[in-house]
């Protein structure tokens, strides 16, 4: 597939293929689109397995390839949600393929009644303990619900060669559309984030079984026991899908914490993106006492213009010291430059402000390393946080745009981003322009005290032929990408060029209700140091390798 040029708007025309029918069926999977001739057909009826109904290792004879599952998450109850999917929901949530060496897919398992497993989304593979008493293979799926109104769940289940799947329990989130979980680089807890009343919760694990050890341990609420002021949109609220002007002013009007990302150098600053207050906000988190108990420092997420921003999650380089942030509403990226000399680069992905008229800009975030450094040792020594309230260690630097400079920016929001495991490649998805945004990461460096590795400059952006492209992700090998289209109930899997960034359809596609998330486990001994890391790096937290 070619980036767009001066024809970008086909891509509209592509992108209204169900939403108008989404109440004529009342089939937990929609009418199915034509075959291509390369898909792989999904089991209908109770022959919900591979083939034959067999097991994974009837579906691949090979035994000496990895054995990558992906989960693909649906939603269930409209209604319970602060956005508004225009897609069918989903009578089961859960369902679990086997992903082929050509890119196609094979259904193996339908789990989550929509009943119970109500509308789950961010979901975390743990694949590996890293204790040293036992060590050993995991394969444990988590997996969190969207509520508004009532608290979330967060359930972990342990994964079957075959696709099967046994739940090894449950706790509350402590809080509501719970929309973010992240393990620390211990094992020793689960740190969920919520974004309706912006509550930070951990949980704590069993490092050798990846179990709940019990209930919430610890809670960080921002708005410190204040209601949140904005209505559900079924009693008058707004619809988070939206982006006009009234739309943005009420999801601004409370904190919405979105994400929870530790950071990769000393494992103890937590950067947790605001969306409802434009902010990055920085906390001090104990890992010993499993707690996020002192707020360190807050700073704009972007540009500070006075039009929103609306930061959604981070995500930092493999072997640079660069992260990225993903702005919801004013589409942008941004790379940060440390006075240690260690560069952070931040991605901002948002759409602009009705009333903006300039295009957004990528913003560039730099990470003060020393000051992390005395964080760490301060918190080993037992000294008290507070001496560190009020220093940030990051600075804005510099902003990029993830759609076409002529496209409205009204129309759209951004959903995920990724670091390609690469380290070449950062990809973004746009809602609205229904497209995935490609950039490069410069590799080399410039000329002395420059920030340039991990800079961005665009590949192209490429359609991902359906609507509402909320979630994606890469396989294993990071040759393949698998678009989930929230609201043209589809799955969509394209190859990805390891040298140039391009995407292409395969000719896969398959029909999910209401796909939000999409979480790839493979099922896979690591022994390496090299696959520690990537297992780690699997869990949301990666250990530093050498950085330049």
């Amino acid at each position: 597939m070619t980036p767009f040029g001066e024809r970008t708007l086909e891509h509209q025309l592509t992108s209204m293929l169900t939403s108008s029918d989404a109440s004529s069926s009342a089939s937990d999977v929609p009418p199915a689109a034509p075959p291509s001739p390369r898909a792989v057909a999904e089991p209908q009826g109770q022959g919900a397995f591979g083939p034959a109904g067999g097991s994974l290792a009837d579906a691949n004879p090979d035994d000496g390839t990895d054995q990558q599952l992906f989960f693909v998450m649906s939603y269930s109850d409209f209604d319970k949600l602060a956005h508004g999917p225009r897609g069918h929901e989903g009578k089961h949530t859960l369902r679990i393929y086997r992903f082929l060496p050509d890119g196609s897919l094979v259904l193996l398992h339908v789990s989550g009644e929509g009943g119970r497993v109500i509308n789950p989304a961010f979901s975390r593979f743990h694949p590996t303990s890293i204790s040293r008493a036992a060590p050993c293979v995991l394969n444990v799926f988590y997996t969190c619900t969207e509520d508004i109104e009532e608290n979330g769940q967060i359930l972990a289940y342990e994964i079957h060669s075959d696709g099967s799947l046994t739940e090894i329990g449950h706790v509350d989130a402590g809080g509501t559309s719970t929309c973010y979980l992240t393990i620390d680089r211990d094992q020793r807890n689960l740190i969920a984030v919520n974004y309706w009343d912006s509550s930070l919760v951990v949980v704590p694990l069993s490092r050798e079984t990846g179990a709940f050890l019990g209930p919430i341990q610890s809670v960080y609420d921002p708005r410190r026991g204040r209601a949140v002021r904005a209505a559900a949109k079924k009693h008058g609220g707004v619809n988070h899908s939206m982006n006009d002007e009234s739309t943005i002013a009420q999801r601004q009007v409370d904190p919405h914490s979105h994400a929870l990302v530790l950071d990769p150098f000393e494992g103890c600053v937590a950067y947790v993106p605001d969306l409802g207050k434009d902010l990055i906000r920085e906390f001090f988190y104990d890992e010993r006492a499993g707690k996020i108990e002192t707020e360190l420092n807050v700073l704009p997420s972007g540009l500070s213009t006075g039009k929103p921003d609306g930061p959604r999650y981070i995500e930092f380089h493999p072997r640079f010291n660069v992260a990225y942030v993903v702005n919801e509403l004013s589409s942008t990226v941004s790379f940060p430059f440390s006075r240690s000399g260690a560069r952070f680069v931040c991605l901002h992905a948002a759409f602009v402000h009705r009333r903006s008229v300039a295009a957004p800009k990528v913003a560039v975030f730099s990470i003060d390393r020393e000051l992390l450094a005395e964080i760490s040792r301060a918190a080993k020594l037992g000294m008290p946080m507070d001496q560190f309230k009020g220093r940030s260690t990051m600075r804005l630097i510099q902003s990029i745009k993830t759609v076409p400079s002529a496209f409205p920016t009204t129309m759209n929001t951004c959903g995920r981003i990724s670091v390609h495991q690469s380290g070449r490649f950062v990809i973004v998805s746009n809602r609205g322009h229904e497209s995935i945004a490609v950039f490069r990461a410069k590799q080399g460096s410039g000329a002395k005290g420059r920030p340039t590795r991990g800079a961005l400059t665009q590949v192209g952006f490429f359609h991902t032929r359906g609507e509402t492209p909320r979630h994606f992700k890469f396989d294993h090998t990071g040759q393949f990408l698998i678009v989930a289209h929230q609201d043209s109930d589809t799955i969509a899997v394209f190859s990805f060029n390891l040298t140039s960034g391009e995407i292409k359809y395969t000719g896969n596609e398959y029909r999910v209700p209401s796909p939000n998330f999409i979480c790839c486990c493979p099922m896979t001994d690591r022994g390496s140091d090299d696959d520690a890391n990537e297992a780690s790096e699997k869990v949301g937290y990666t250990r530093p390798r050498r950085r330049t």
